[in-house]
């Protein structure tokens, strides 16, 4: 990788990074005072009454997100096509906590993230090509596992008749389809982005400088070609991590389930799932805001009103608890990559970590 030194600032690439980084900063600063706005006109009595309701319990919030890194950790584990013998789950979950600590707080989020979690992995002795390899499976099984939970959102919405005693069903019934349309797909060998990628070959033929449309479909036919061949040759691992990726998603709804719990708010499981799936499409939305500070509070507030909560405050103090909680794992990740870095003397020469 190439330090900032070694680019010209005159570059056409610089020019566009910074410009990037500029649009990006300035969509952090309008989340800001759009959140700010809100506390403001809010009453912040009630929001501290209902921050001191939760109290000791916020250690519940924690055990719940830790419930949900420990599955996904687990669904990587798995996402190995040949896994090193000497890594083991707590490697994973470790090395997975500081990368995504770095994505929270880095303006280029996951790309940052995954570098570092693929250097890491090099260092425990896995190659480069391992590495990112079963990063770029895991990540996939995880937007595969949040499509499949959005699909889920979208029959519940949509179900208008009074069928609330057949919804575990209908979870159960949209999950397993989903699944095997999935492994239908693989089977057959075209993989699950056949579709977009045969439609952006056909953007690609009408477009005179297709360069960069012709590196995204290079990708994702890589990518496709990773997933068959993991299915083709761990076909058990394939089906435990993407079902350990979705209840990771699932685990997520249950933080939403607990806060409203202390609060005294009375919500279905099914409810919080709805409004996970909400944040979640926000929070993909606006993924090129910096820790998406902004979108996952208005999400919050908009979802909230969709499932009916009540009290104008609530959205509030449900955003400044999981804001709590992220902070507290970026802190527990940054401390974990400082003891990494003692432990394993540096990471190379730093550019990785330097141009993270």
């Amino acid at each position: 990788m190439k330090l900032p030194s070694d680019i010209s600032d005159s570059s056409p690439g610089k020019r566009k990074s910074l410009t990037v980084t500029i649009i990006k900063y300035l969509c952090l600063s309008a989340g800001l005072i759009l959140v700010g706005w809100f506390i403001v006109n809010s009453n912040l009595s009630n929001i501290y009454l209902q921050l001191r309701t939760i109290n000791i319990n916020f250690i519940f919030l924690l055990m719940v997100t830790l419930f949900a890194y420990f599955l996904v950790s687990t669904a990587w584990y798995l996402s190995f096509n040949d896994r090193p013998g000497h890594i083991n789950l707590w490697d994973m979950f470790i090395i997975r906590l500081i990368g995504e600590s770095l994505a929270q707080i880095n303006p280029t989020n996951v790309i940052a993230g995954e570098a570092l979690k693929a250097v890491l992995l090099k260092r425990k002795g896995v190659s480069l090509k391992k590495g990112v390899a079963s990063i770029t499976i895991s990540r996939f099984l995880i937007v595969l596992s949040s499509v499949t939970l959005i699909f889920l959102g979208a029959v519940f919405l949509v179900d208008a008749l009074n069928l609330s005693g057949n919804r575990m069903i209908i979870m159960f019934t949209t999950i397993t389809f989903v699944l095997f349309a999935i492994i239908a797909l693989l089977k057959t060998g075209k993989g699950v982005l056949f579709l977009p990628i045969f439609l952006l070959q056909i953007l690609e033929k009408k477009i005179k400088q297709p360069k960069k449309l012709t590196q995204t479909i290079a990708h994702m036919v890589e990518i496709d070609r990773e997933l068959i061949d993991f299915y083709r040759y761990k076909k058990t691992n394939f089906i435990f991590a993407y079902i350990l990726s979705l209840l990771s998603w699932i685990a997520g709804a249950g933080e939403f389930y607990l806060i409203l719990y202390f609060l005294g708010i009375n919500q279905s499981f099914i409810s919080c799932i709805i409004i996970e799936i909400g944040v979640m499409v926000f929070k993909a939305m606006g993924a090129f805001v910096p820790g998406q500070i902004g979108v996952e509070e208005f999400a919050t507030k908009k979802m909230l009103e969709v499932t009916g909560v009540a009290g104008s405050e609530v959205w509030i103090t449900v955003a400044i608890l999981r804001r709590t909680r992220q902070i507290f794992w970026i802190a527990v990740g940054f401390i974990a990559f400082l003891l990494v870095m003692r432990k394993t003397k540096g990471v190379g020469n730093g550019s990785v970590v330097y141009n993270s």
